[in-house]
């Protein structure tokens, strides 16, 4: 019996709590979580997440750091660099003392941008060594620029290091297209499925648009992931249907995706 997630911002504005009530009764296992505090419509301390998701009868996939400043961990500025990596690594023992055993990472942010392999190698050489001492297992994220997070999975031989496979980032703008999850399938943690148009990161639901289910689907029921798992939003047809209602069609397409992928 396949496992199936979702992100728990599915693009309806409501209470984290409703979103959550909406997923179970949807029928998925697992929940994602981003790591920052929910500020509207209603404040929730960001430790407090698990424990909601778990009082619903769910269980958490992964929790996401946030990333919009992961190019300092690259940096030639030691101490702009430190500073980043305590605050990962802060965020890190956060999430292990609140329940959670994933989280996802990306490992850069940006395009066409060159960094300092050394110096990021330094970074994450710590982030990952305190992984390994708390037992957090760290999920790399492929985005545009792959070669960054290949060039980690390359250099850490490490069963707390390994990757997240986001299908709508592989089949957009001359992207991999399922090779990548081939090439690092033995690594994998976590995934974040969604379609698209080949063109743009859309977040449709599997089976919608231009990812190749049958590749990535036998690939990925050849690995230990405990959930598949989506990030998945409305697209414009699906915005009169209630959170419910949508939840429920994107499960349903994923399971029919599951079922008939043999």
């Amino acid at each position: 019996m396949f496992k199936t997630g979702v992100f728990h911002w599915y693009g309806y504005v409501e209470p984290f709590e409703e979103r959550i009530k909406s997923i179970k009764q949807a029928g998925y296992d697992y929940v994602m979580l981003w790591w920052e505090d929910e500020t509207y419509p209603l404040f929730i301390d960001r430790r407090n997440l698990i424990k909601i998701v778990n009082d619903y009868g769910l269980k958490i996939d992964n929790v996401h750091l946030p990333f919009d400043d992961t190019n300092i961990l690259w940096s030639d500025d030691i101490n702009k660099r430190n500073k980043q990596r305590d605050k990962i690594i802060s965020s890190m023992h956060e999430i292990k003392t609140c329940g959670g055993d994933t989280i996802v990472m990306h490992t850069d942010h940006g395009n066409n941008i060159k960094l300092n392999l050394r110096n990021g190698y330094d970074s994450f050489e710590k982030i990952i060594r305190t992984a390994e001492d708390i037992k957090l297992k760290i999920a790399f994220e492929n985005i545009q620029m792959f070669e960054y997070t290949d060039f980690l999975l390359r250099e850490f031989d490490s069963d707390y290091a390994g990757f997240c496979y986001d299908s709508s980032h592989d089949f957009v703008n001359g992207q991999s297209c399922g090779e990548i999850l081939k090439k690092w399938s033995h690594k994998l943690f976590a995934v974040h499925l969604s379609d698209n148009d080949g063109t743009c990161d859309r977040h449709w639901v599997p089976g919608k648009g231009h990812v190749n289910w049958n590749k990535i689907i036998n690939i990925l029921k050849q690995t230990d992931i405990k959930s598949f798992s989506m990030e998945t939003y409305p697209y414009e047809e699906e915005k009169n249907l209630l959170p419910v209602e949508f939840l429920e069609k994107a499960n349903n397409n994923l399971k029919s995706i599951l079922e008939s992928e043999k």
